[in-house]
């Protein structure tokens, strides 16, 4: 049964997937940076290709995910990977397929894993398709694999999302890793420890 369902689909688990985690790598280690993963997502069909390429790169019978309020994108992921859905306080990716309001947003961002002081790295990785990841609103980022800080242009929804974690005030080095896509394959990552020199402005 997975195997037909790998077959209804052009992704290759193996190749494909080594491009997307290299890409999503850069992505993390040059904070706010856009990667691209378009070849790989448009192997998929429906409206959230980008998290299924991702998911499918990161995925197996070992990971914990959570998706917020998507059946068909959890058992889309489920199927292809075995990978099972837990509690938002207790996954390892967290899938959330569209732009939820600020509140809802900083519950999730409340509830997720943000790790230990022993192991920092179990906190969990929050993967957000947005309408786009560019945009019109300038973001300074300060933090590791930045040198100095970086100033670039987003979409003013990611920027909040951002502070909103950044706002929580978690202790160094806890905290969630923050991976944001759009259809075009866009990604861009924020990694726990880099934060946004602004301060808050919710509206």
């Amino acid at each position: 049964m997975i195997k037909e369902i790998k077959l209804a689909y052009e992704f290759d688990f193996v190749h494909d997937g080594q491009k997307v985690f290299r890409e999503l790598l850069d992505a993390m280690a040059n904070p706010g940076t856009i990667r691209k993963i378009t070849q790989q997502s448009q192997k998929f069909d429906g409206s959230y290709t980008s998290l299924m390429a991702l998911g499918c790169t990161l995925l197996d019978n070992e990971e914990t995910m959570y998706v917020e309020k998507n059946p068909n994108l959890s058992s889309e992921l489920h199927s292809l990977t075995l990978a099972h859905e837990s509690d938002l306080c207790e996954a390892d990716y967290v899938f959330l397929s569209s732009e939820m309001n600020y509140g809802s947003m900083s519950q999730i961002l409340k509830n997720v894993k943000q790790g230990t002081y022993a192991d920092p790295h179990s906190s969990a990785t929050i993967f957000l398709l947005c309408e786009c990841v560019e945009g019109t609103e300038e973001m300074t980022l300060r933090g590791p694999g930045i040198k100095d800080s970086l100033t670039i242009s987003v979409r003013p929804y990611i920027k909040k999302v951002i502070q909103l974690r950044d706002h929580l005030h978690v202790e160094y080095p806890l905290g969630v890793d923050l991976v944001f896509a759009d259809e075009t394959g866009n990604v861009m990552g924020v990694p726990r420890l880099c934060k946004v020199t602004e301060e808050i402005t919710v509206e």
